[in-house]
């Protein structure tokens, strides 16, 4: 289990909202009516839930590996 940002969910990741755990099935990139960058995910069961791109939520990957920082460019 780890806190992420949203912009790093993937598909088939568990994540924590508002106090259940829910599989998302799918990440769709938006944009909020002033401009700045929205996460909406799409979870198998339950409504979809929209959130700020930057925004922690609490993944467990069920035995992935969570990286807290993203791999740089091999040069």
């Amino acid at each position: 289990m780890a806190r992420v940002m949203a912009l790093r969910v993937r598909r088939g990741d568990w994540v924590s909202a508002h106090g259940l755990w829910r599989e998302v099935k799918a990440i769709r990139s938006d944009r909020y009516a002033a401009g700045g960058p929205q996460v909406v995910l799409v979870f198998k069961e339950g409504p979809a839930l929209r959130v700020n791109a930057a925004d922690e939520l609490t993944v467990d990957r069920r035995g992935r590996t969570v990286r807290d920082k993203p791999r740089g460019r091999r040069t």
